[in-house]
């Protein structure tokens, strides 16, 4: 598993970030989102929260079984860790962490549409970046994804 950081948002004190598992590949080859972390830079310690999709930590459940070289707090821990280890950057942190649903997490905004077509920047952002988020008007629960990952999931069950 290869993590890879991607800023979304800075600000002087806080980013949100994108967490991507280069390994694994979209239908479309772009790199899987698995997550994402907001934090907020204080002058002693890092903190913020940790979201990890649960399609995700499901399926590492099943391609990583209790006993395996890599745990999900390896995965959390190597997260953590890129955040908090440059200079300058407080090592202590407290981070909450939650595994929620990708299908319920969505996007809204009062942003200007960037076109006639309705789309703003953040859409044309989340298209390069092969990003995994729908405005909430558009979500579809229960409709199947298809992505390495989730073949490779439900192969396994």
């Amino acid at each position: 598993m290869n993590i890879k950081l991607k800023r979304v948002v800075r600000t002087p004190q806080s980013e949100e970030i994108a967490i991507f598992d280069t390994d694994t590949r979209d239908a479309n080859e772009a790199a899987v989102n698995i997550g994402k972390l907001e934090v907020h830079y204080l002058e002693d310690q890092v903190v913020g929260t940790l979201l990890l999709w649960q399609e995700f930590t499901k399926g590492f459940a099943v391609n990583y079984p209790p006993g395996s070289d890599i745990t999900m707090d390896d995965v959390i821990d190597q997260i953590l860790s890129e955040v908090t280890e440059p200079l300058g950057v407080a090592g202590e942190y407290g981070i909450e962490v939650y595994y929620p649903t990708v299908s319920n997490q969505g996007f809204v905004s009062n942003y200007a549409a960037a076109d006639d077509t309705g789309g703003s920047e953040l859409d044309e952002y989340a298209e390069s970046e092969g990003a995994e988020y729908e405005e909430e008007e558009e979500l579809v629960e229960g409709e199947p994804r298809d992505d390495e990952f989730y073949r490779r999931l439900r192969e396994r069950t």
